[in-house]
């Protein structure tokens, strides 16, 4: 399984997937797009002995493996995903319920996993407190506050973290030879340490170029208009996931430019702006507010 990075997480799993007695519930969380995900599936592949398995569109993950993770759902013209609530999880839970066709092992992986409803996590709870002896459950998550405090006490924690850029650079050459395409792409997104991302932009040139443009504006967000602010806002509110994901991409990029040696002034301006952007970012993903409010309202102040 090509994987960039996390060399040492990935040592420590393979050790304790060779280990008699183990942790039945684990936590991977880190930022988004660095191979929480993949991590877990390969984790997931030694615990039911297929170490040698590669995900494909007709077998994405082996029998004894399930993935879990939140829809998206649109309405009115927007894109928003939804909760995994107790009916979804009891079903994934079920699967565990079965025993394993080859290995020691069934596993249940729970992408986004901040996504589940509370009710959702306290069925999952009562699972984790007496587990099977014969499953095996992965939290993958970017968001751990969202995650009730007797679930967190109950897992294994795996840190991953940002992926070096070079590393990225040196390594991601793969991924655009297996999708035949020859692109150049900018060292800023080499630098934002997410490989995920770099996948990305190989497997679907052309819809990545859509969010690279959306994302050149949001850096020029000083020189746009009013109304080109405002239909800015529009546009990245129709679909919240990604409007989330480039409103992360842009952060760093702030941060570089409100620390460039300008006067105290802008200085001030552009870290007001990066603290006002955090903020909204924050309620985008912990509350139902109106995506394009908050857009237009963090646009307009600056």
């Amino acid at each position: 399984m090509f994987i960039i990075g996390h060399q040492r997480e990935r040592e420590r799993l393979a050790f304790i997937s060779k280990k008699e007695t183990m942790s039945q519930s684990y936590l991977f969380f880190g930022p988004q797009s660095v191979g929480k995900s993949l991590c877990a599936l390969e984790f997931a592949s030694l615990l039911v002995s297929e170490p040698d398995f590669e995900p494909s569109e007709e077998k994405p993950y082996p029998f004894d493996v399930t993935i879990l993770r939140p829809e998206e759902e649109t309405k009115r013209g927007v894109t928003k995903q939804k909760s995994i609530g107790v009916e979804e999880i009891r079903e994934a839970l079920s699967f565990l319920s079965h025993f394993p066709t080859k290995g020691r092992f069934r596993v249940l992986i729970i992408e986004d996993a901040h996504k589940l409803s509370l009710s959702a996590q306290n069925v999952l709870l009562k699972t984790l407190e007496e587990p099977n002896p014969s499953s095996v459950i992965i939290l993958v998550t970017h968001e751990v506050g969202s995650i009730i405090s007797t679930i967190l006490s109950r897992v294994e924690r795996v840190r991953f973290r940002y992926v070096d850029a070079e590393e990225i650079a040196s390594r991601s050459a793969v991924f655009f030879s297996h999708n035949n395409h020859d692109q150049k792409i900018a060292p800023f997104f080499f630098s934002l340490g997410r490989p995920g991302m770099i996948k990305e932009i190989s497997s679907n040139p052309q819809k990545f170029a859509l969010k690279q443009e959306k994302l050149s504006r949001l850096f020029r967000l000083s020189s746009l208009s009013i109304s080109e602010r405002l239909t800015l806002a529009e546009e990245l509110s129709k679909n919240v996931p990604e409007m989330i994901r480039l409103f992360e991409w842009w952060l760093p990029g702030l941060h570089k430019q409100a620390t460039e040696g300008r006067s105290f002034s802008q200085t001030k301006q552009f870290f007001r702006l990066l603290e006002d952007t955090e903020h909204t970012l924050f309620l985008l993903k912990t509350t139902q507010s109106n995506a394009r409010l908050l857009a237009e309202k963090l646009f307009l102040s600056l």
